[in-house]
């Protein structure tokens, strides 16, 4: 697999509270988010993003479940006007295992960005230049920014991509420093650091340069999140607290749910369209599941997708005793192994199944 994560931020708040009164932060989607992060009009109509407020709150972090040796972060960014205090405004960035070695995008104050590597974890860090890039980002707009790492002791490579044109290339680099793979994506502050400016994220994905798909930089992206709008075929979840089970799980209310008592049992849905798109192409589907045990020992579920008379699961995913947002993609349709297609989404199924 190639693509690995993706996130909108159209389908939660991260200053909604849990019941001991504090905000979620998003309930676990990232490894850190910064306490004072709100959700903001996106990029598009009806749409959200994630404010990073300027700050000792810190950013965005999101740790890979394993270690990889090539990462590619592409995320759509604005940042708010700044004074020219030597302190540039991080964009994004990725880490290795270890936290000593990462690598980062920071905008100056002529509005090119500018690639660095970090030594060393926490304030005892210390950035080194690597380049410049001679494209500019116009201030108080959305840029959409990607940045590529792959690992290497001396071809190493290093690319930066700015609203889809080659901003920054480096080879025969050394990549990791003697550090680790690559493990933790960053938006907005190195992590341990404040922000310096605030930043705006939308439409964020994670990659590798594995695999046959989706193994190199993806362009300006969106990322939709559709909800389910009726009962698939697949039917043996018990209901709680609602009439059906896609209004218990699209009603954005705690107090309905659905449950399953024994492993095996799955549940689909059927879920809204995609918005109207001139020849939309699909990178991969998310299944994103709002989920909890509700029992001592071990609770597990995994995602679903039933396209055509073919269905596919996920590998297992652990739950907890509090609601946790937890991801699984699919970046193949399952009925073929083809790539997506607009009908071929729309007429698919998704959903859950209890292990």
């Amino acid at each position: 697999m190639a693509l690995i994560f993706i996130d909108g931020f159209d389908h939660y708040d991260p200053q909604a509270l849990d019941p001991f009164g504090d905000p979620w932060l998003a309930r676990g989607k990232a490894a850190y988010l910064s306490p004072q992060a709100q959700r903001i009009p996106g990029r598009r109509p009806s749409s959200s993003a994630l404010r990073l407020p300027a700050g000792a709150g810190g950013g965005y972090v999101k740790n890979l479940e394993t270690g990889r040796t090539s990462l590619i972060v592409g995320a759509a960014l604005r940042v708010a006007p700044f004074e020219n205090t030597g302190e540039e405004p991080v964009l994004l960035g990725v880490r290795d295992t270890t936290a000593q070695v990462a690598h980062l995008v920071r905008i100056g104050e002529d509005g090119r960005l500018k690639l660095y590597r970090r030594t060393g974890s926490g304030t005892s860090g210390w950035d080194q230049w690597i380049s410049t890039s001679v494209t500019t980002a116009a201030v108080r707009g959305w840029h959409y920014v990607e940045l590529q790492v792959v690992q290497g002791t001396s071809n190493g490579t290093l690319n930066v991509r700015l609203n889809g044109v080659l901003a920054i290339t480096l080879s025969a680099q050394n990549t990791t420093q003697g550090g680790g793979p690559l493990l933790t994506a960053f938006v907005g502050a190195v992590p341990g650091q404040p922000c310096p400016a605030t930043v705006d994220v939308d439409d964020l994905y994670l990659a590798d340069t594995s695999g046959t798909i989706n193994n190199t930089f993806l362009g300006d992206v969106r990322v939709d999140a559709l909800q389910a709008q009726a009962n698939g075929a697949q039917y043996q979840w018990t209901v709680e607290g609602a009439a059906s089970a896609w209004e218990a799980v699209s009603d954005g209310d705690e107090a309905t749910a659905i449950r399953a008592a024994t492993a095996g049992l799955r549940q689909t849905f059927d879920v809204e369209a995609l918005p109207a798109m001139t020849t939309p192409a699909i990178h991969g589907v998310q299944v994103t599941l709002l989920a909890r045990k509700t029992d001592a020992g071990t609770g597990r579920v995994r995602a679903l997708v039933a396209s055509g008379a073919q269905m596919a699961v996920s590998s297992d995913i652990n739950l907890q005793e509090q609601l946790a947002w937890h991801t699984a993609l699919f970046e193949r349709n399952p009925n073929g192994n083809v790539p997506w297609t607009e009908g071929a989404f729309n007429a698919a199924e998704f959903g859950v199944e209890s292990a």
